[in-house]
C-alpha cells in the first residue's frame, strides 16, 4: 500500500486514466480558486482599507502588515493567472463537447496547443526496466490516440523520458506510467518494487550522477557476462501492448493538462518539537517532487484562510478605541 506522502503529495490519483482526468480537473479548479480568492482578497483590502488601517493602528499592529497581505494576494494572483486562463479553455472545450463529437473537440484541442516541443522530461527509476528480447537497448511506447500523438515514452535502463510532448510535457505522465507498469506486472503475479527516485527537471545533477552509476553497472554486466548487477524488471510484448493501450486512453486528459502551467518543485516539511524562539529540536521530511495538485491545493487553503480572517474583521469588526 502506498504511503500518505505518495498518495497525496507525490502522485495523487494517477492509478487509472479516469483518476488522472479527475486529477487534471482538480488542478484546474485549484488554479481558478486561487486566482479568484486572491482577487477577492485584494478587493476586500481596498474596499475596507480605512477600517483595516484603523484596526492596525489602534491594536498596536504594524500597518506594514497590511501591505504584506496585499503583496501576498497579488503574488498568488500572478502565480495562478495562467492556470486560470488554461482552466477557462478546458471549460470551453468541455462545453463544446456537448454540441460536437469527442473526436472534433480533441482535434481542436490539439490545434490550440500547437506543434510538439523539442524539449523532453526525464526521471530516474530505482531499477532497470527492459523489454523482453531487447536487453541493454532502449525501447519506446507511443502516447497516441485516433486524434494525434502526445509524444512517446522512451525507456532506457533506469531512465524514462517523455519526448515530443505538447507544451512543456508532463512529469505526472511519467508517474502514471510507473504506476501502470506496477499494475501490469502485478497481473502476471510479479510484485514490482518500482518507483521514481530522481526528477531531472528538479534535480538535474543528482539525476545525471545516478544514471551514470546505473549505466556503469549495466556496461560492466554486459562486458563481463556476470549475473544482474543492478535490479531489473523485464516487460513482455503483451505488457507493452497493454501499457500502450492505457496511455492511449490518457491522451484527452493530457491535452487538458497541457493548457495548465506545470510547477515542479521539491518540498520540505518541518515540525518543531520545541517551538521557536528556542527551536532546539525539529523533525523534517523532504519530498523530491510535490505534485502540482498538492502544492496548489495547499496554496488555496492558505489564501482562503487569510481571506476568511479578513472577512471576519471586515463584516464583524471588533471594538477598539477610535473605531
Amino acid at each position: 500500500m502506498p504511503g500518505l506522502e505518495q498518495t497525496v503529495i507525490r502522485e495523487p490519483a494517477t492509478a487509472s486514466p479516469q483518476e488522472y482526468a479527475q486529477r487534471v480537473g482538480r488542478l484546474a479548479v485549484a488554479y481558478v480558486a486561487l486566482f479568484g480568492i486572491s482577487l477577492t482578497g485584494i478587493g476586500l483590502l481596498v474596499w475596507e482599507a480605512q477600517l483595516f488601517v484603523t484596526l492596525a493602528q489602534r491594536s498596536n499592529v504594524e500597518t506594514l502588515a497590511l501591505a504584506f497581505v496585499l503583496v501576498f494576494f497579488a503574488y498568488f494572483a500572478v502565480l495562478s493567472v495562467r492556470g486560470a486562463a488554461g482552466a477557462a479553455r478546458i471549460a470551453y472545450f468541455a462545453a463544446l463537447a456537448r454540441v460536437r463529437t469527442p473526436e472534433e473537440v480533441e482535434q481542436r484541442k490539439a490545434q490550440a496547443l500547437g506543434p510538439p516541443t523539442p524539449l523532453s522530461l526525464s526521471a530516474a527509476l530505482n531499477v532497470v526496466l527492459e523489454k523482453e528480447g531487447l536487453p541493454y537497448r532502449p525501447f519506446i511506447l507511443p502516447v497516441t490516440d485516433g486524434v494525434g500523438s502526445m509524444g512517446v515514452i522512451e525507456v532506457d535502463g533506469a531512465e524514462i523520458k517523455h519526448i515530443g510532448a505538447l507544451k512543456s510535457g508532463s512529469n505526472s505522465l511519467l508517474a502514471f506510467f510507473v504506476q501502470q507498469v506496477i499494475v501490469v506486472l502485478r497481473e502476471r503475479s510479479i510484485q514490482a518494487d518500482l518507483d521514481i527516485i530522481h526528477w531531472r527537471q528538479i534535480d538535474d545533477e543528482g539525476t545525471l550522477q545516478y544514471l551514470a552509476l546505473v549505466q556503469f553497472a549495466r556496461n560492466l554486466e554486459r562486458q563481463s557476462g556476470a549475473a544482474t548487477l543492478w535490479p531489473k524488471l523485464v516487460l513482455t510484448e503483451a505488457d507493452c501492448a497493454e501499457l500502450e493501450r492505457r496511455l492511449s486512453v490518457l491522451c484527452p486528459a493530457l491535452r487538458n493538462e497541457a493548457f495548465l502551467p506545470d510547477w515542479e518543485y521539491a518540498g520540505e516539511h518541518k515540525l518543531p518539537l520545541i517551538p521557536e524562539p528556542l527551536g532546539l529540536v525539529s523533525l523534517s521530511r523532504t519530498e523530491k517532487r510535490v505534485d502540482p495538485v498538492a502544492s496548489m491545493g495547499c496554496a488555496v487553503l492558505a489564501v482562503a484562510f487569510l481571506l476568511i480572517l479578513l472577512g471576519i474583521f471586515a463584516f464583524f469588526p471588533p471594538w477598539v478605541p477610535g473605531t
